[in-house]
């Protein structure tokens, strides 16, 4: 079973998602993820040709860009190296437009939370040892 990778322009929404999926899902895709943030779909064919899947997109209103194997490794779309702050937030961000994302580090994961752990509390904690002492 070969695995397909399809950028399709026209989607705006979740319902668009579904929409795909379905045609899809009628000529016989398995392993189906639909992605209108990402503008693709990726999907497994048993029997039919990529031209097939193709051409029932087009015929449903949706405009297939390129379509093509994937390599059977492929797993995340973006890749971090590093566990600093910016990559918390880059992460973030890109998970937000539907990136299956994966952070590389050397060591522990985490330790300086810019949004409500670390950083805040020790700076809080800080503060309030200087007036306790004062």
């Amino acid at each position: 079973m070969k695995r397909y990778m399809m950028r399709i322009e026209g989607m705006t929404c979740p319902s668009c998602e579904k929409h795909i999926a379905s045609i899809l899902k009628q000529i016989g895709a398995k392993s189906i993820d639909v992605s209108f943030r990402r503008r693709e779909a990726v999907f497994e064919l048993p029997h039919a040709n990529v031209e097939t899947a193709k051409q029932a997109i087009t015929m449903a209103g949706y405009e297939p860009i390129e379509a093509g194997e994937v390599d059977a490794t492929r797993e995340y779309d973006y890749i971090i190296i590093g566990s600093g702050a910016a990559a918390f937030a880059s992460a973030i961000e890109a998970s937000k437009y539907g990136a299956k994302v994966v952070m590389i580090e050397r060591g522990t994961i985490g330790g300086t939370c810019v949004n409500i752990g670390c950083v805040p509390s020790k700076t809080l904690l800080r503060a309030g040892e200087i007036n306790y002492i004062n």
